[in-house]
């Protein structure tokens, strides 16, 4: 048994974790990006630690009382971001601002395109069928 450690600065809230979490003790939000945590179900396998790309993650073993551990608790949560064609809403602000920090540089997302990274994924594909016709 128990808890939980987080970087909330390195965190993007890109929710691996919770995808590798193989005991579910780690629950995304589909509303909102928040990542919440039940310490009860908690095996420290540390595959949820392994799984994040921004090691944001540690493992803190320790015991509590039984009702404590029960007890669904919120690690993290920010703003969505909301795509810039339609409104909707799509990652999170500071995931959208590394991924525009990363790829930026690049060629490929030079002048307009780079507005591509702020669109969801429907409105990214009719920009570029727009722009290719």
């Amino acid at each position: 048994m128990g808890g939980l450690a987080i970087n909330a600065d390195a965190c993007t809230l890109c929710m691996s974790c919770v995808s590798g979490c193989p005991e579910g003790v780690l629950i995304d939000n589909p509303d909102e990006p928040i990542l919440s945590f039940i310490e009860k179900q908690c095996v420290q396998c540390g595959i949820c630690v392994q799984t994040c790309p921004e090691s944001a993650l540690a493992l803190q073993p320790r015991l509590q009382k039984v009702e404590r551990r029960k007890q669904k608790v919120t690690l993290n949560q920010t703003q969505a971001f909301h795509c810039i064609s339609c409104g909707k809403p799509f990652g999170t602000a500071k995931m959208v601002d590394l991924m525009l920090a990363k790829l930026g540089a690049h060629g490929a997302f030079a002048g307009a395109a780079m507005d591509r990274l702020k669109m969801c994924g429907d409105c990214r594909v009719v920009d570029m069928v727009k722009k290719e016709l």
